[in-house]
């Protein structure tokens, strides 16, 4: 279940919004903690869950049994807001999951997607010492059963991959949001971040500078050394669907 903090950072994330004639989506929606909240602000929102016998949460109709990557049963632009929250980590097949996050969402809709933040600093030491991710949950124990396996946080997705993957289906990422920052993001930010923007830029820049994706390179290289990528727990992403959706 998402935190208090990031179901905030989610609803402030779409607070600039105007609900009037706008279809909301949230995808594997939980106890409705946000569809509640975006309802009461008079959006007209629906909700799904991968579990089966999900009731309507407070008159929002849920539809359950949603198996996101094999296909969500709406059709092309139906929704001016699409919401994946703390789900994207659960899913073997990110690309199949954003790409039909971005088929269902309108052109001109928002898409905002949350999921734990294994690019912040911390993370990265924590890999670099034991080849394990920080990724907010205990390793999935080796004797779970298979079906159960998605319960875990098995599939941490890099920003890189989840902006490659935003941007080839027409989505542009306009801003970051706010989540929780622990003590220790301080101390690393300050000792590592001149390290890391030069290795960034190395890699990205100067490697590939014969490459003609470097333009694209230089736009993603700022949004990976945005603080709340270096710091921040969990990234709160919210994009624009500006192009047609790849296939």
């Amino acid at each position: 279940m998402p935190s208090q903090k990031i179901i905030r950072g989610v609803l402030e994330l779409t607070s600039d919004i105007a609900p009037d004639r706008v279809r909301a989506l949230d995808v594997s929606c939980k106890r409705g903690d946000v569809v509640r909240e975006l309802k009461r602000r008079g959006f007209d929102v629906r909700g799904t869950n991968f579990e089966r016998g999900a009731a309507s949460i407070d008159g929002v109709p849920v539809d359950d049994g949603i198996d996101l990557t094999r296909g969500l049963p709406y059709p092309d632009a139906s929704f001016d807001l699409v919401l994946l929250t703390e789900v994207i980590e659960h899913l073997e097949n990110h690309r199949a999951a954003i790409c039909e996050l971005a088929r269902v969402l309108k052109p001109g809709g928002t898409l905002i997607v949350t999921t734990p933040n294994i690019m912040r600093l911390d993370s990265r030491l924590a890999f670099l010492l034991s080849g394990l991710h920080k990724a907010k949950r205990r390793l999935m124990p080796l004797d779970t059963p298979l079906e159960s396996a998605h319960r875990f946080h098995n599939y941490p997705i890099a920003f890189p991959l989840l902006y490659y993957l935003l941007r080839v289906n027409g989505l542009t990422v306009e801003r970051l949001g706010h989540s929780e920052v622990k003590p220790i993001a301080y101390v690393l930010f300050t000792l590592l971040s001149p390290v890391v923007a030069a290795n960034t830029a190395f890699r990205l820049m100067f490697r590939e500078r014969r490459n003609p994706s470097v333009a694209l390179n230089r736009e993603l290289r700022r949004w990976m050394l945005n603080r709340r990528v270096l710091m921040e727990d969990t990234l709160l992403v919210r994009a624009k669907k500006t192009t047609a959706t790849a296939h």
